[in-house]
């Protein structure tokens, strides 16, 4: 169809053709009147003269809206100064005061937004900072809780231990979000045992598990995975974070683990079960977008991010997911993993 868009003329130039036509009809006419001898040779001048003069006007045109497209995209991207001089040099004059108007509307917008991106950029390095900072005390913290836990009772050391969970937790959360939202995200990928790393996470949130009396059912066989440990035990801490927060009340609660190989998927999977109080399966659809809370009576405390940056790593990682969950039923997840020869 480029022919037909080569013919396309706008409606000024259509309007102009229209009184043209209208011109060579009259004068047709006066030339019947004048000499209706020589009147077939006259007009079939006529139509051979505006037909070539209308092809000369097309190509015209075409040539203009070519050159007119040209500096109006190269404005767009850049609407400097010089970029909308050249506009105003190819569109003419009577185009100066739009052109200048929507040039200076550009200007306003580019200065706002790069004053914004400027801003976002330096919070977004005030927070990096914060957070590399206080890396140092919650290492402090944690070394102190290890080497002094017998100088304290066991309340002191179990509140002192959860609220140190809690907060490295906050912070880990800050950190992948900030990685995800960069244009290239480093992963280190090695050989990994789903069980040792599950081991691993349960041993860091023990305290958690002990206060909220959770028991942990590890039912595991073998699962070698290739896949990024920081960003796995991640994962896993968010989902075992979740199940500990939403316990039943007076239910023996219990969170069941396995780790092994699925014949059906041909894949090594990690399945996270508990028998807490589930969620909506209205909710369902939504539990891994940024900011949902779901209807569940901890929801002031829940900021919603951290099954969205499980999502979103799982994404990077080529990490499967299934979910499965009712209302008083508990929740189930499934992690299936990218089969690797």
């Amino acid at each position: 169809m480029k022919w037909f868009k080569w013919l396309s003329f706008s409606l000024e130039a259509k309007i102009w053709m229209f009184v043209l036509l209208i011109n060579q009809f009259f004068f047709s006419f006066l030339a019947w009147l004048a000499n209706p001898e020589t009147f077939n040779i006259l007009v079939l001048s006529m139509i051979m003269f505006s037909l070539f003069s209308l092809l000369v006007g097309a190509l015209l045109i075409n040539n203009y809206k070519k050159k007119y497209n040209q500096a109006f995209y190269q404005f767009l991207q850049e609407p400097s100064r010089e970029k909308e001089k050249e506009l105003i040099k190819v569109g003419g004059e009577n185009s100066t005061e739009q052109i200048h108007f929507l040039a200076e509307k550009f200007r306003t917008l580019q200065d706002q937004l790069n004053h914004i991106t400027l801003q976002a950029n330096d919070y977004e390095q005030y927070i990096e900072s914060w957070v590399h900072e206080i890396k140092a005390p919650i290492s402090l913290m944690t070394l102190v809780l290890e080497n002094r836990k017998d100088e304290m009772s066991h309340l002191v050391f179990q509140r002192m231990e959860n609220a140190r969970i809690r907060l490295n937790d906050d912070v880990e959360k800050i950190l992948f979000y900030s990685r995800l939202n960069d244009s290239h995200v480093d992963y280190l990928f090695q050989k990994l045992a789903l069980e040792i790393c599950l081991e691993d996470v349960l041993i860091e949130l023990q305290e958690l598990l002990n206060e909220k009396e959770v028991n942990v059912v590890f039912n595991w066989e073998a699962a070698h995975v290739v896949s990024d440990e920081k960003a796995l035990r991640f994962i896993f801490t968010q989902v075992l974070l979740n199940a500990i927060k939403y316990v039943k009340e007076e239910v023996n609660n219990t969170i069941w683990i396995h780790t092994g190989y699925s014949d059906e998927r041909n894949q090594f999977y990690a399945q996270i079960k508990d028998n807490g109080v589930g969620l909506l399966q209205s909710d369902l659809p939504f539990i891994f977008e940024k900011g949902f809370t779901g209807d569940n009576s901890d929801k002031k405390q829940s900021t919603g991010i951290g099954l969205f940056l499980v999502k979103r790593l799982c994404n990077d990682l080529n990490i499967d997911i299934e979910v499965n969950a009712a209302a008083d039923q508990g929740f189930e997840i499934q992690f299936y993993f990218p089969h690797i020869h």
